[in-house]
């Protein structure tokens, strides 16, 4: 990879990161990502700790995801939290279309370089496009709120935390993934060495949280089964059973080439796995196991 991660502990970032957002706003907020996972599988690990450097906050609903961003952004300035603008990006304009908009990411203001929060949306529920930019106006510039088709499906059910946040389920974080990756977007990762493509880390990522929840508890597979069949019933319409898990089997079949698992499992190791030391051959073999699960979807 070509940064250098930093082992951060994923209770005391939720818990400050519920101090600098609104109490008003927070119900708004679902905590995904690896910060989600690390949270997740404190027990399994000994430690909450995980080598990032963004918490993904997706704000919801999503119809009311735009002023939110507005007023969090707004807040966040105002305790001088600064805005970062990877690869040269500069905050748009009135001019700059939507999809050339950055991201707002913003780090804290007491001088950490470790770690920024990045603001993501819950997409529509009429979204079909791979990824949607919604342009929200800050003192700092415009920047765009992105929703990627799949994530309502990532926080359904979120678990609550004594920090007033939510955080998503590593078992629908997962289904997310392979659902995105019916059809695997080849898009190169430019922060990656390499420049793998994007599904390889996403389905990849679906694949080491699999083998964590696999290592925590026994019963993993009829407890990731509930919460699938759950955020299906829940989200989608009884007749589109059979095409979700149809999907869900090509996302998880997108990286069973050697190449695929091994380049996945790379970037695994060096990020949600990293305080594991997760082999090759354990991940191939949570790879098999997860599909085996789908199959039962």
């Amino acid at each position: 990879m070509n940064r250098r991660l930093t082992e951060l502990d994923a209770a005391a970032l939720l818990q400050r990161v519920a101090e600098r957002v609104p109490a008003t706003l927070r119900a708004n907020i679902v905590v995904i990502g690896s910060i989600a996972t690390a949270w997740a599988f404190r027990d399994f690990s000994g430690t909450a700790s995980v080598a990032t450097k963004d918490i993904d906050l997706l704000l919801r609903p999503a119809v009311d995801a735009v002023l939110t961003a507005e007023a969090i952004g707004h807040e966040l300035l105002k305790d001088g939290w600064q805005p970062r603008f990877p690869n040269g990006i500069e905050p748009g304009s009135a001019q700059t279309a939507d999809d050339r908009l950055p991201a707002l990411r913003l780090s804290p203001p007491d001088g950490e370089d470790e770690w920024f929060v990045e603001l993501l949306a819950e997409p529509p529920t009429e979204q079909s496009t791979r990824r949607l930019w919604r342009r929200f106006q800050t003192e700092a510039g415009v920047f765009s709120l992105p929703s990627f088709r799949y994530r309502r499906v990532a926080v359904h059910d979120a678990l609550q935390t004594d920090f007033g946040l939510r955080v998503a389920r590593p078992a629908n974080m997962a289904l997310a993934h392979l659902l995105e990756h019916a059809e695997p977007d080849t898009t190169p990762i430019s922060s990656l060495a390499g420049g793998p493509p994007r599904f390889t880390k996403d389905v990849g990522r679906a694949v080491a949280l699999w083998w964590l929840a696999s290592q925590q508890r026994v019963l993993a597979g009829n407890q990731w089964l509930g919460h699938w069949r759950g955020a299906r019933d829940a989200l989608y319409q009884k007749d589109a059973a059979a095409e979700i898990k149809a999907a869900a089997r090509r996302g998880v079949a997108s990286i069973q080439a050697p190449s695929y698992l091994k380049e996945a499992h790379a970037i695994a190791v060096a990020s949600v796995l990293a305080p594991h030391g997760t082999t090759v051959d354990a991940f191939q073999r949570a790879h098999a196991s997860l599909t085996e699960l789908v199959g039962q979807l």
